[in-house]
């Protein structure tokens, strides 16, 4: 698989991830391990688009 998609299935999956946790932190409720994940998360997906814009200024 190339980087490219193995980098948008990632993308996908983590977005699934921060989606289940959206359902379970309320507005007044928020639990420390939900809040780090979801900071994880948000990481993580920054790193991706920084990746996948990278590569797409290579394809051009």
């Amino acid at each position: 698989m190339s980087v490219l998609k193995e980098l948008l299935e990632r993308k996908k999956i983590l977005e699934r991830e921060k989606e289940s946790i959206k359902k379970y932190m309320g507005p007044y409720e928020h639990d420390k391990n939900l809040d780090e994940e979801w900071e994880r998360i948000n990481k993580e997906l920054e790193e991706i688009e920084k990746k996948l814009d990278e590569l797409k200024a290579k394809e051009n």
